[in-house]
């Protein structure tokens, strides 16, 4: 099942800002929904997944582009 932004934020204990802030910086794997902007959703495995990576002595390194999906 996808989280929304507030989901994701709640489930990690981050706010929407920073949830924002990390798919900008492309370091989470989301979905967009629609056209344009479109709604964001997030597998929270996926994310959980890709920030563990990250923390793994590597947390001023990115690992790969994480997988972003674009659904019309």
């Amino acid at each position: 099942m996808l989280k929304s932004v507030k989901e994701l934020a709640k489930s990690l204990g981050i706010s929407p800002k920073t949830v924002y802030a990390l798919v900008s910086r492309d370091e989470i794997p989301f979905t967009r929904i629609g056209v344009g902007r479109g709604t964001l959703r997030f597998d929270i495995d996926e994310v959980k997944e890709e920030l563990r990576k990250k923390t793994r002595g590597h947390s001023h390194q990115r690992l790969s582009k994480p997988q972003t999906k674009h659904l019309l």
